[in-house]
């Protein structure tokens, strides 16, 4: 059965290192929530205070209202996937899927059943018999995942469990692991330094940052709303100007900004002169233009040294687009530009160009 998961300002000290600091988060029954951040954020470190690897200095871990905290990991009905998948070479699939059953002390028959049943869930049903050796790393992981499940836990976790996979099986598999976990509904705490699969898998993803949880939300509202420039800059790419309350003021006219707007390169667009009216826009010279498949990406360069960054549809003319040529460029939809403002975050300011 899935539980609620609550962490209350928990504090971590590793030597003379303070890893996390004061960090509270919230997740429903069957929540997938991803903890995203820089090498050295504190993720890893937290996931091991839930799994209960790790020792708090202060704070509480609650699983369903219950303090868990002072429970060794073995009592807490964890399922852990490791990066390395951590699969039994000596053993083929269907014991290492058992061997929490096993340890367990199940039946037999329970633990033939249990195995089976977790091999199909992940696709694998024809492979109890095989070494993990003859697997792809796709397969061992799924074999991973249903070692996890089989011991029936109430919460999922997942140590950065696609590193070791390339692209194309990484992408897969973020789709696969997501549909087993909303099949299986269990909540679940993932981490990973990949924005795209956070955002593809996750309900929540929390933004931590120098041992803090900077911002937790919905993928489109961290993507769309970030609190600060750590998190706009963070998660994809993004262009950040000044923005003030009066109106637009040029970017050497040294008058101080109140906020800073964030401009997402798929929100800018090409203009030409009679396309401009009273709508913002920024001038610039075309730095590069490069095809990346799906869309073509142009970094402009404005008088003032600024680097903006567009997005642009893959059927543009190149042509007109050459490094050195002079381009405008403005926002396609201005209800789609957020201000980060220290007074009142999200308030929209006036874009200064």
């Amino acid at each position: 059965m899935s539980i609620a998961l609550s962490i209350k300002d928990v504090h971590v000290t590793l030597g003379q290192f303070e890893v996390l600091r004061g960090v509270s988060l919230d997740a429903e029954p069957g929540t997938f929530v991803t903890l995203l951040g820089a090498s050295g954020s504190g993720k890893t470190t937290l996931l091991n205070v839930i799994a209960g690897l790790q020792q708090l200095d202060s704070g509480h871990v609650l699983f369903d209202g219950e303090n868990v905290e002072r429970r060794p990991p073995r009592k807490r009905r964890v399922g852990v996937v490791f990066q390395s998948y951590a699969l039994f070479p000596h053993m083929s699939v269907g014991e290492n899927v058992a061997f929490p059953l096993r340890a367990a002390r199940r039946p037999a028959a329970e633990r033939r059943r249990v195995v089976q049943e977790m091999l199909d869930l992940v696709d694998l049903g024809g492979m109890v018999d095989r070494a993990p050796a003859s697997l792809s790393g796709g397969q061992r992981q799924r074999v991973a995942l249903a070692r996890a499940l089989a011991s029936d836990p109430s919460i999922l976790l997942l140590d950065e469990p696609m590193a070791a996979l390339d692209k194309q099986l990484r992408e897969r598999m973020q789709v696969e692991i997501k549909r087993i976990q909303q099949q299986v509904g269990i909540t679940t705490v993932a981490v990973t330094h990949d924005q795209a699969e956070a955002m593809t898998m996750s309900d929540l993803v929390a933004i931590m940052h120098e041992g803090q949880l900077v911002q937790v939300d919905s993928p489109e509202n961290l993507y769309r709303r970030p609190v600060d420039e750590y998190v706009a800059s963070f998660l994809g790419e993004a262009n950040l100007f000044p923005a003030d309350r009066q109106g637009p003021l040029p970017v050497d006219s040294g008058a101080p900004a109140t906020g800073t707007a964030v401009v997402r390169p798929e929100d800018l667009v090409v203009l030409d002169a009679g396309q401009l009216g009273d709508r913002w826009h920024v001038r610039g010279v075309v730095r590069l233009l490069s095809f990346q498949g799906s869309r073509f990406r142009l970094e402009v360069t404005t008088p003032a040294g600024r680097s903006v960054v567009c997005s642009l549809p893959p059927h543009t003319d190149a042509g007109a687009l050459l490094p050195g040529s002079e381009v405008t460029l403005g926002c396609a939809d201005s209800d789609r530009v957020h201000v980060i403002h220290p007074a009142a975050v999200g308030e929209q300011l006036k874009l200064v160009a």
